[in-house]
Parts: structure tokens; C-alpha cells; sequence
């Protein structure tokens, strides 16, 4: 055996060595190929050189004489994917100066860099990096030792890197349709989407209405560290499609020390931003007004957008010179409002909480178009499910009509696919960063319009399918509603009751003849039980619970006199003799009837809010169980329904205390029974199934009507977005032919655009075979 693996060792060693001399004469024969040609060139420019022609002027013969030429060879290294070598270069120079050569992109290379030549690196060597980089992380230390090894020579990643780069401006620059003379194509923000870019009306063609949407995030992933590249801190990027206009507001405004809130919302030094309180009380990590730089980082991240097809947004990129707050977000919506005015929809993971900040900051920017009003910031559907049920309700995408069934995650999908990227642009010097992330959201945005029609197909038939589901799951939810004990009949006015108790819109005050009564005796029982506490506090002072020195301080003089004033206002509207107060205790009739109307509407106010808990526990357990694995979400979902069962336990303890005051008994729930509360479908306690029967499948119904609103929204709009790209193809290859003609004696630049033809004709025969009707 081991005689075996030694003969196959040598075979391929042998076929190694044959491969990589192969590659080499094919390389040395493109080289002598092209050097034939400029030989030829030589030979003819020889002939009608400025020298030759001087140098004829002086002679009497009418013949004009060729210029002298002078060849000679050079040898540069070759490196190539399986093999290197050297390659002879021959040259040719005229006696002007003028030097016919081989360059190397014609022969399939790329040289060390622009003005050093001796090593050419052949094309598959970048294309290669360019996708185990961009896309699989890999250093360029451990490619470079990767190829060493292959082409059987001493490599260093430092005359690597360089070439590299080189290749990827280069690269950058050929395939943009602008810089090969296309004119009339979108330009602007969303101009990579074949879908969400801005193409001519066809005169006589009707335009359907379209909802263009775009969804926002930060990522920390691609931050950079203060220590890397401080040589080069001061060389520019070349590359500026994605990040543009915006970060270089944000990086001006850092500068100057105005990236504060109140300077960006109102414009002005030191004013302030206050305003109305968000509606969602979720701690949210990200939705921070302002922050503070802190860490090892001078880039703290990146904050992004994408439309609804995950194709990065051209100019909608900054980086993070702080940790992620309100500013960067405000900027990136006022770039894009006034880019795109037709833009509808935002999605941003804390969009319950700018919305209020995005108000006061287009109050305060009148150059804004009238469109940045009515533009609608909603919440991701899976991060809404981490807020409030009372925040979903209002914010979430999944609630908001014609919102069609975006979803709004869209930025999260670009971040994944940069993931492996971060492990390398935190150590790269900031223009090579920079350059990196931009050639690998070139990468996604290209690979998205390659795959834009078989996608909008799998995206349709998809929904076709979910819409069977939720119609299905529909009628189940008003069938098992119907069932219910007791029957839920109209389970949409039951889902509109849920809504009205879960934005407290519900049990409203009411006010009748008798209500300063409850009020009277109820501060009439705190101005008592204040006295006992007071008298009680030095015992309670020195007892270990913290609940018991709570109450101590809540007896101070300060607190007795407040209630006094309160006692005494009253007392003054209402007319009632000084003897008044000292009456109303157990016995006298009017106390004991407030205080029975008192104890009823504490015991209403605890179970009511009771009840609300119990549905969003329940509802945080479906959501659980719908997520399947466990995840960072989910966990956030167990935390927030462990801190809700035990709001209810205080609540049940509070309601234990009112059902005893003035007399009355208290029935105490088992552990059993508490626990039961939160398996759908075990009744209250105290009597009140009906509301909770009724609550619970409304719940139920307003998830599955809006499930299936907001996907057969998304079915109109999928047939929408294919009459846009059949719109957008048809003008593409327009604009690209009328470039291939202008461009006709340029060879190169001809082949580049048959490249994008070849692309538009692709997806001109995929949308003829697409199913979704239009």
C-alpha cells in the first residue's frame, strides 16, 4: 500500500508539473500573439513617425525614409492558479521614444501595479480572491500561501494586496453602465433594481401604482479598528457607488462636532429635541437618540438600506463614527426622500420609535418634498414581535394596510451575506475597507438582478400557496370561534374589542353623581392607614424585607400632608361641613357604600389588566412556538413573558388586598391555578370567561385577517413589479444598443456592453416564461 501512495504521489507530481507548463506556453503564446501585433504596429508607425518625416525634410530624396526601431525582450513572472514561470515580453522602440509592447490585461493578466510590471498575476488568480474574499472571508495572507503553494513559487501577500485592489477599482470602473457611455438608465438611489428603478412612461400605457419601500439597519460587523492601517489613515477610497452623498454628511458633521440629535433635527447649535413620547416602551438596544464613542473602534459599523429585493441602495450607506443612534437614520431618510419622493415605506427595527423624531425633523427642513410628510416608518415583522403587543398593533408592518407582505427583514438578509467579510475589513487600512465592502455590495447587487425574475417567480408562487394557508387558517379561527364556549359569532367585532383593551381604549372613566364619593373615601382610607404605617414605621424600619421599609417611607409627614390638601380641596368644592371627614369610617352609610363601589373598581382595574397579561403571555407563547428553534428572539420572548407572569403575581396580590378591604374575603389561587392561567383556553377565575373567551379569539382572528390581507396585497403587488420589469428590460436593452452603436470602434467597450445585453436578453426570456399573470 504505502509503495502504491508513493507511485500516485509521483504520478501527480508529474501531472502537476505538465499542467503548469502547459499553462505557461499557453500564457507565452497570447504574449507572442499580441507582440506580433504591436511588432506591426511598430512597422507602421515607423513609417509616418514626426522624426522620420524631420529628418526627411532636411534630405533631397523625395522618398521618406522608415524610423529606426530597436527590439528587445523582457521577463516578468507569471502566476498563475495551478503553476508560475517566466514569460519573455518582447518590445519594440521607435527612435521618438514610442514603445509597442504587450500589455498585460490583453493577455489575460493583471500586473503588481499600474506602473510596476514585473509580475503579472493571470485573471482567474483575482477572479478567484475576488469570491473567496468577498464572499467566504478568506484572508489574503492565507490565499497568497494557498497560491505559493499551487504555482510552486515564493509569494507575498504585501505585492498581493496591491494588484488586488488594483483589479477591483479596475473592475469597478469597466462594469459601470454610466462609464461605458449608457445613457438614460436610473442613476440614482434605487437604479440597481430592475423592479424599483425609474424608467420613461410608455405614452398610452397605463402605470400601475407602486408602494416602493426600503428597509434600514445598522451592523457593527463591519466597524474598524482605531489601531489598523494608521500609516494610510490619510489615502482616499476609489470606489464611491454605495456610499456617497450620505456618509459624507455624516463624516462632515462628526468633524464639526454637530452629529448630536438636536443639532441634526432642528439644524441649529443647542437646540432641543424634545417632543412627544414615543408609543412603544420596548428597551431597544439601537433606538438611541444620541451617543457616546467609546472602545477600541474609530468605525463603529455600517448603516445601510436596501429595497424590498435586497438590492443594496446606491448612496444609502454611511459609515458609523459613533455607536448606532437616531442621526444616522434622519440623514439617510433625507437623502433618499429627496432622491426618490415616490418612496412610501420605511422598515426600521425601532421605526416606533424615530417616527415621532422623523416628524419634527421634516418640520424643521422645509426644502423636504411634501412626500417626506406622509412617508410611512413602520416595524420589521420579526422584530416587532420583541415590542409590545400594543406596538405591533400599530407600527408593525403586519398590521398596517397595503403594506403588502414585505416583511421589512430585507437589510438583515444583506447583512448575513457580509458576515464573513467582518473578520477581515475590522484589520484593513480604511481605503482598502472601504473598497472591499463596495466591490462586495457590487457582488450582491449584481448577483440579485442575475436572479431577479426567477425570484419575483419563486416569491409568487410562494404566496400563492400562503394564501391558500391563511385562508384555511382563517376559517378555522372563525370556526373554532363559533364553537367556543361561548360562541364567538362575530369574531371581527371581538378581534376590534381586543385592539380597543390592548391600546387601552377600553373601560373608559365615567364619571356619575356619586364618583367624589369613591374618591372622598378613598383618601380618607389612605389618610388611616398612613397614620398606622407612621406609627409602625421604626418596628417596620429594622425588618429585612425592602417591602417593609418601602412602606415606612411611604408614611413620612410629607405624604400625610399631601393627602390632607387633597382631603381639604375637596372638602371646599363640595361644600362639607368640617365634622364631615371624622364620620366617614366603617358604620356610617355613605363610607361603607363608596368603599364597596371603591373595592369593586380596584378589583375590575386589577383583573381587566390581568387579563390583558394573560393574552400577551399566551400570544408570546404562539409566537414561540411558530419561531421553532431557539434563537436571540425567542430568548427575548422568554424573558418578556417571564417579567409579565410576574406583573401578574403583584397584580393578584394587589387584588387579594382590595377584595379584603372594608370586610370583604379574598379567594387565593393555587400554584396550579396560577400556572393554568396561561394555557390557552383555561377560563378566568373569577367569572368573567366571556370577555377573555371573546378577547382570545380575537386575537386569534385579527392575526389571521391580517395575515391574509397583507399577502393578498402582496399577490397584487408581485403581478405590479412584473409589468416594472418588463419595463425595465425593454428600455435597458434600448439604452445598452444605442451605446453598443455609439461605441462600435471600440472593441473592448463593445464587449463589455454584449455582456450586459447577454443579461438583459436572460431575463427578457425568463419574464416570457414567468406564470404571474399580469
Amino acid at each position: 500500500m504505502a509503495d502504491q501512495l508513493r507511485v500516485y504521489a509521483q504520478q501527480l507530481d508529474t501531472l502537476s508539473r505538465e499542467r503548469s507548463a502547459l499553462v505557461l506556453g499557453h500564457a507565452q503564446r497570447r504574449v507572442d500573439t499580441l507582440a506580433a501585433r504591436a511588432a506591426a504596429d511598430a512597422a507602421m508607425h515607423a513609417t509616418s513617425c514626426p522624426g522620420a518625416r524631420g529628418g526627411a525634410m532636411q534630405a533631397p530624396a523625395t522618398e521618406v525614409p522608415a524610423a529606426k526601431l530597436t527590439t528587445g525582450v523582457a521577463t516578468v513572472t507569471y502566476v498563475s492558479l495551478v503553476g508560475s514561470g517566466a514569460l519573455q515580453v518582447p518590445h519594440t522602440k521607435c527612435e521618438c521614444g514610442a514603445v509597442f509592447t504587450v500589455q498585460p490585461i490583453p493577455a489575460g493578466c493583471f500586473p503588481l501595479t499600474p506602473v510596476s510590471t514585473c509580475l503579472w498575476f493571470d485573471l482567474d488568480v483575482h477572479r478567484a480572491y475576488r469570491h473567496l474574499g468577498l464572499q467566504d472571508g478568506l484572508s489574503a495572507a492565507g490565499f497568497v500561501d494557498f497560491l505559493s503553494a499551487q504555482a510552486a513559487c515564493k509569494l507575498d501577500d504585501r505585492a498581493f494586496v496591491p494588484s488586488f485592489f488594483s483589479y477591483l477599482r479596475s473592475k469597478a470602473i469597466v462594469e459601470d453602465w454610466a462609464a461605458l457611455g449608457v445613457e438614460g438608465m436610473d442613476a440614482g438611489p434605487f437604479g440597481g433594481c430592475a423592479i424599483c428603478a425609474e424608467t420613461p412612461a410608455v405614452p398610452g400605457e397605463d402605470t400601475d401604482p407602486y408602494r416602493l419601500s426600503v428597509s434600514l439597519d445598522a451592523v457593527t460587523k463591519l466597524g474598524h479598528y482605531a489601531s489598523c492601517g494608521t500609516a494610510t489613515r490619510g489615502l482616499l477610497h476609489h470606489i464611491s457607488t454605495f456610499f456617497g452623498a450620505v456618509d459624507g454628511q455624516v463624516q462632515a458633521a462628526h468633524s464639526a462636532g454637530a452629529l448630536e440629535l438636536e443639532r441634526v433635527v432642528s439644524g441649529r447649535v443647542g437646540a432641543q429635541a424634545a417632543g412627544e413620547e414615543p408609543s412603544c416602551r420596548s428597551s431597544l438596544h439601537c433606538a438611541r437618540p444620541n451617543s457616546s464613542s467609546a472602545g477600541p473602534c474609530d468605525v463603529h459599523g455600517v448603516v445601510g438600506a436596501v429595497c424590498m429585493h435586497t438590492v443594496p441602495v446606491r448612496g444609502g450607506f454611511c459609515d458609523m463614527p459613533k455607536p448606532e443612534q437616531f442621526s444616522y437614520y434622519l440623514l439617510m431618510l433625507h437623502h433618499l426622500v429627496q432622491q426618490r419622493p415616490d418612496l412610501k415605506d420605511v422598515y426600521i427595527d425601532f421605526g416606533c420609535q424615530i417616527r415621532s423624531t422623523w416628524r419634527r425633523y421634516v418640520a424643521n427642513h422645509p426644502e423636504l418634498p411634501q412626500a417626506a410628510k406622509d412617508l410611512r416608518i413602520m416595524v420589521n415583522w420579526m422584530h416587532g414581535s420583541g415590542h409590545e403587543i400594543a406596538c405591533q398593533l400599530v407600527n408593525s408592518g403586519r398590521y398596517s394596510p397595503a403594506a403588502a407582505r414585505r416583511i421589512g427583514e430585507e437589510i438583515e438578509q444583506l447583512w448575513s451575506m457580509t458576515k464573513s467579510a467582518g473578520s477581515l475589513v475590522r484589520y484593513m487600512s480604511l481605503h482598502h475597507r472601504r473598497d472591499f465592502i463596495e466591490a462586495l455590495l457590487a457582488d450582491i447587487g449584481r448577483d440579485k438582478l442575475k436572479r431577479i425574475v426567477v425570484l419575483t417567480e419563486k416569491r409568487y408562487a410562494d404566496t400563492i400557496k400562503l394564501l391558500d394557508a391563511h385562508r384555511k387558517a382563517l376559517a378555522s379561527v372563525m370556526s373554532e370561534a363559533a364553537k367556543a364556549a361561548p360562541p364567538v359569532l362575530d369574531p371581527q367585532v371581538a378581534a376590534e374589542e381586543y385592539k380597543r383593551v390592548v391600546l387601552g381604549t377600553e373601560r373608559e372613566e365615567t364619571t356619575d353623581g356619586d364618583a367624589w364619593k369613591v374618591e372622598y373615601a378613598r383618601l380618607c382610607l389612605r389618610l388611616g392607614e398612613l397614620k398606622r404605617l407612621q406609627i409602625s414605621a421604626p418596628s417596620l424600619a429594622v425588618v429585612s424585607s425592602s417591602a417593609s421599609v418601602a412602606l415606612a417611607t411611604a408614611s413620612t409627614d410629607d405624604a400625610l400632608s399631601k393627602v390632607r390638601a387633597a382631603l381639604t380641596a375637596m372638602e371646599h368644592k363640595r361644600d362639607l361641613p368640617p365634622t364631615e371627614r371624622s364620620k366617614w369610617t366603617k358604620g356610617y352609610e355613605p363610607f361603607d357604600c363608596a368603599l364597596d363601589k371603591l373595592r369593586r373598581k380596584e378589583v375590575e382595574r386589577c383583573q381587566s389588566r390581568i387579563e390583558q397579561l394573560v393574552l400577551e403571555i399566551r400570544a408570546l407563547h404562539s409566537d414561540r412556538a411558530a419561531a421553532g428553534c431557539a434563537d436571540k428572539e425567542t430568548k427575548s420572548m422568554q424573558a418578556r413573558g417571564k417579567r409579565k407572569r410576574a406583573q401578574v403575581r403583584a397584580l393578584l396580590e394587589e387584588m387579594y388586598v382590595w377584595q379584603s378591604v372594608g370586610g370583604g374575603s379574598s379567594a387565593r389561587l393555587t400554584e396550579q391555578q396560577l400556572k393554568s392561567l396561561f394555557d390557552p383556553g383555561t377560563p378566568m377565575p373569577w367569572g368573567n370567561n366571556e370577555s377573555l373567551v371573546r378577547l382570545h379569539h380575537g386575537r386569534r382572528y385579527l392575526e389571521a385577517a391580517a395575515d391574509l390581507a397583507r399577502t393578498s396585497e402582496e399577490e397584487a403587488t408581485l403581478r405590479v413589479e412584473k409589468k416594472r420589469l418588463g419595463a425595465w428590460v425593454r428600455h435597458a436593452a434600448s439604452c445598452l444598443q444605442a451605446a453598443r452603436e455609439r461605441a462600435a470602434a471600440c472593441e473592448g467597450t463593445v464587449f463589455l456592453i454584449d455582456q450586459h445585453l447577454a443579461l438583459v436578453d436572460q431575463l427578457r426570456t425568463e419574464l416570457g416564461r414567468s406564470r404571474i399573470p399580469v
